[in-house]
């Protein structure tokens, strides 16, 4: 891991740029009402085709708050499985049961991250950390939002502990 300025070159001139890339491509498929529109977008940053359809199935048992298990051994046990796919699975795995399904959709529209980075050969793995990030912000999102009503954000922003 970098420890030094010559080393780590800092954040790209081109984050804002594909912050804006990634959150139009997110509004103008979700206008289209399925979690399926979402993952065919993320088949230009590795998903495949034919993964889509079980990780639509695997938001759905995640919402339902069935076991996800089967559909998850049947996306990571896959021939060529991509790497989205399974992180998908390991996402929703250790997620708290009752996250599972904000989690998912948090990781999938994280992983618009990636969509920036398209033809430069960075695009998976911009999705896949975009994914932790999605995940990570869906799972406590709330928490931290509770946390700041109840503080106030002039507490939960100060410098003071």
């Amino acid at each position: 891991m970098p420890t030094s300025r010559a080393q780590d070159p800092g954040p790209s001139p081109e984050t804002g740029r594909a912050f804006r890339i990634a959150r139009d491509f997110v509004f103008e498929d979700a206008a289209l009402g399925r979690l399926r529109y979402h993952l065919l977008r993320l088949t230009t940053v590795g998903l495949t085709r034919d993964e889509v359809e079980d990780v639509r199935e695997l938001g759905r048992l995640a919402f339902d708050g069935a076991d996800p298990a089967g559909c998850a051994a049947r996306i990571r046990d896959r021939a060529g499985a991509s790497r989205l796919a399974v992180a998908f699975v390991e996402i929703v795995e250790r997620a708290e049961p009752d996250e599972r399904g904000p989690v998912l959709v948090g990781a999938v529209l994280g992983a618009y991250a990636g969509l920036g980075s398209v033809g430069s050969g960075e695009g998976t793995a911009a999705a896949l950390l975009g994914a932790v990030g999605g995940a990570v912000v869906a799972a406590s999102r709330f928490f931290v939002e509770r946390r700041m009503q109840l503080e106030g954000p002039a507490v939960y922003l100060g410098a003071e502990d």
